[in-house]
């Protein structure tokens, strides 16, 4: 791994070792993110599971009614009696913290089901019809919900894994390489000043002597 480009001095290994020092503990916060976000993801992912069970079974359950109803009723009997028909409903949107991040929270609210034909025209079947899509409206609303939660969290642990491996791949190495440089030039450094000054120790005390 390359070594910053930095002169080797004792003020400069200071300096990158607080640096060090502080990327080690981003590190640990980076991966315990990391760990809480997969935890969250795999736990939505059941809950996206059991909820596309639910839809495929409302949407199945929904549509096979509606043929019947057609069938009983004739499709454009049913049509009429449908475009006479206003359920209050409103979508909304908000957000939530989730393992430390805000996600985007959506969803669909409809007023409950009630009866709204006459005996006249129509039958319990038509009632059924929009009692069902309702249901199928909740369950598209919760499928939803789930999957803008679920796209964001990915979208975060993917940003939290590129910032993990660059600092376990390329961050931290390179400033532990710098470190241990600098340390052993600033050795290297001392030892040769240890060496010279005992020399010139030796060459003055020669000299008082008057070997020299």
């Amino acid at each position: 791994m390359a070594k910053l480009n930095i002169a080797p001095t004792k003020s400069n290994l200071l300096q990158v070792k607080r640096d060090l020092a502080l990327a080690a503990e981003g590190f640990g916060l980076l991966d315990q993110k990391r760990e809480i976000l997969v935890i969250e993801l795999m736990r939505r992912m059941e809950e996206v599971r059991v909820a596309q069970a639910r839809l495929r079974s409302s949407q199945a359950t929904a549509y096979a009614t509606l043929r019947r109803a057609i069938a009983r009723t004739g499709a454009h009997r049913l049509a009429s009696l449908a475009a006479g028909v206003r359920y209050p409903h409103s979508v909304k949107a908000g957000s939530r913290v989730t393992a430390g991040v805000r996600v985007p929270e959506v969803g669909a609210e409809a007023a409950k089901p009630s009866a709204k034909f006459g005996f006249a025209g129509s039958d319990a079947l038509t009632d059924q019809v929009m009692r069902e899509f309702l249901e199928l409206l909740a369950a598209v609303s919760a499928m939803a919900d789930l999957e803008t939660s679920v796209w964001k969290l990915a979208l975060e642990l993917k940003k939290t894994q590129r910032r993990v491996n660059a600092l376990e791949q390329l961050f931290i190495p390179s400033y532990r390489d710098t470190v241990k440089f600098i340390g052993e030039t600033l050795e290297g450094k001392e030892l040769d000043s240890f060496f010279v000054m005992k020399l010139v120790k030796k060459q003055l005390a020669e000299r008082e002597d008057g070997t020299v």
